[in-house]
């Protein structure tokens, strides 16, 4: 095991494994220390045992953005003055804190959100404590810990607050240390109805309505459609296979009449949720026509296909192989500009000083499934359900029905009342 990290010259780097290196997954990512290119066991250990291999954090998203945390930690304590992490204690981290309090993002150009210091702090938390149960590290970390309890899950919501003032900006703290998750706006932000009838035809045709007229690729729109007609989270979108379509018989004259799914969760928890039979038919097109086209010009056939519903298209690099979660995020943000359905936001050069103001998408990909919420509500209404929260639990795997009606009871007024209309395609005017 290293003994020492104690900066100068020294960097802490993240590889993130990008090959079928016996004994690593996909996108797993080790830590090295350079000079002298040594690996950094107990950091590397820990992103595996807590991470990679834990069964609850399936995304390789998540592990890199553990890594790149415990990145930046240990070059802050190099900075600060050489402190080998052994050593670092809470004055440490709080200085951390502080800093990452009042600097500006040179990945965003704004200042960095509570919920992302709140993140990182807890993932450092969480190396710690790992390093103590192995007696690698007996600081007062470990109290710190145990206070804003650090566990398997990392929960960093529903703990008595204080509160520790910097300057003009409050930052709201767990034990005073851990700041808890300021929300610059409302988690809670659907599609209104004039959004998304403009965001899905900038998206492309459903893949049962291209025509020679309009070729454009039905992939996108397909994945739009799962999320605000279904409900489905990005991760449980992209993990959807050709396999589950094709067993599937909808009828072409009851559109809205609905096919039971599997879907994978969270936590790999499984569910049933309810697709339309219009939906049903979009994919099966897709499978067969656009889907087959991209692993024909990607090359890929026999046993290299894979499951995955969603492949690079033909327009980009990588026809026919799986699409990253960052592709489909970045999908909508593009529909979103294209679309205008934007906000101005306000950015800072890190390195000049200069501030800008840029168009930003208004919504992210979860935004769809806060957006099926709000249909269904009306929907289920409309119909006579006098339990309309019921199934949008069930549709959504929420646990407790009081997470369901506490997240969306205010937002339900937004697409107002429209008597009759119980098809969310009715809806919306499609």
């Amino acid at each position: 095991m290293n003994t020492y990290f104690t900066g100068g010259d020294a960097r802490v780097r993240v590889v993130l494994n990008d090959t079928d290196v016996t004994g690593l997954k996909p996108g797993e990512p080790l830590l090295f220390i350079d000079p002298p290119r040594k690996l950094f066991e107990e950091a590397t250990s820990f992103l595996r045992a807590h991470y990679v291999e834990s069964g609850t954090r399936t995304s390789p998203n998540t592990w890199a953005a553990a890594a790149y945390s415990l990145q930046s930690w240990f070059e802050f304590l190099a900075a600060w003055g050489g402190v080998a992490w052994q050593n670092a204690s809470r004055d440490e981290l709080i200085a951390y804190r502080d800093g990452y309090a009042t600097a500006i993002s040179p990945k965003t150009g704004s200042i960095y959100s509570s919920a992302t210091i709140g993140n990182r702090m807890m993932v450092i938390l969480a190396f710690h404590k790992y390093a103590g149960q192995r007696g690698w590290y007996a600081g007062d970390l470990l109290v710190e810990a145990a206070a804003d309890g650090v566990t398997q899950r990392l929960p960093i919501d529903g703990i008595t607050l204080v509160h520790a003032r910097r300057g003009r900006r409050t930052v709201k703290a767990v034990s005073g240390l851990v700041p808890k998750r300021r929300q610059s706006r409302t988690s809670t932000r659907p599609f209104s109805i004039s959004e998304i009838r403009t965001a899905l035809p900038v998206a492309g045709p459903r893949a049962t309505e291209r025509t020679e007229v309009d070729r454009r690729p039905a992939r996108d729109r397909l994945m739009f459609d799962f999320g605000w007609a279904v409900g489905l989270r990005l991760d449980e979108i992209n993990q959807l296979t050709k396999l589950s379509f094709l067993g599937l018989h909808p009828d072409p004259d009851a559109p809205a009449c609905e096919q039971p799914l599997i879907v994978i969760g969270k936590g790999r928890k499984t569910r049933t949720v309810a697709v339309p039979n219009w939906l049903v038919l979009d994919a099966l097109a897709y499978i067969g026509g656009e889907r087959k086209d991209c692993l024909k010009a990607g090359a890929i056939t026999g046993r290299r296909e894979s499951v995955a519903l969603f492949l690079g298209g033909l327009d980009g690099g990588r026809p026919g192989r799986p699409i990253s979660h960052r592709r489909m995020q970045q999908v909508l943000e593009e529909v979103c500009l294209r679309a205008g359905i934007v906000e101005i936001v306000e950015r800072t050069d890190i390195t000049t000083g200069a501030v800008r103001h840029m168009r930003k998408p208004k919504h992210c990909v979860h935004d769809l499934r806060h957006t099926y919420a709000t249909l269904t509500y009306w929907a289920e209404k409309r119909a006579g359900n006098p339990e309309p929260w019921k199934k949008i639990q069930s549709q959504l795997g929420h646990e407790h029905l009081s997470t369901t009606i506490d997240t969306y009871l205010h937002f339900t007024t937004i697409f107002g009342e429209r008597e009759g209309l119980t098809d969310l395609r009715k809806m919306i005017g499609l």
